[in-house]
């Protein structure tokens, strides 16, 4: 019986106060500097993944296949970006005239 109270003080009422910490610090956050949250998290993406070299890990609706090399040309939200891809002579992949395709940022990997 002890077991499930400390689970749920643990789980329930301590994870509960460290998101309402965190809510705060970044309100004070955003008052004092002025940088929302999610601009923050939008230039953490961008640091991360903009023109980076990646590979895809699973095929496309429109035929791009598996491993094709592309480059992420813009991050549209925290899940997907525009990504340009290219074949294997290094030109770029051009489907019904476009040349960046939307990506789910979980459907590729970057590149070492």
């Amino acid at each position: 019986m002890g077991e499930i109270f400390g689970e749920i003080f643990a789980r329930w009422i301590l994870a509960g106060i460290w998101l309402v910490l965190n809510a705060i610090y970044d309100w004070i956050k955003a008052l004092i500097f002025g940088i929302p949250k999610k601009e923050v998290e939008r230039k953490r993406l961008e640091k991360k993944w903009l023109y980076k070299k990646v590979s895809l890990k699973e095929k496309l609706k429109n035929g791009i296949e598996i491993g094709t090399i592309g480059t992420v040309m813009e991050i549209i939200d925290r899940k997907t970006a525009f990504v340009e891809f290219y074949d294997q002579n290094g030109k770029f992949i051009e489907i019904d005239g476009e040349l960046a395709f939307k990506v789910g940022l979980k459907n590729i990997k970057l590149k070492r």
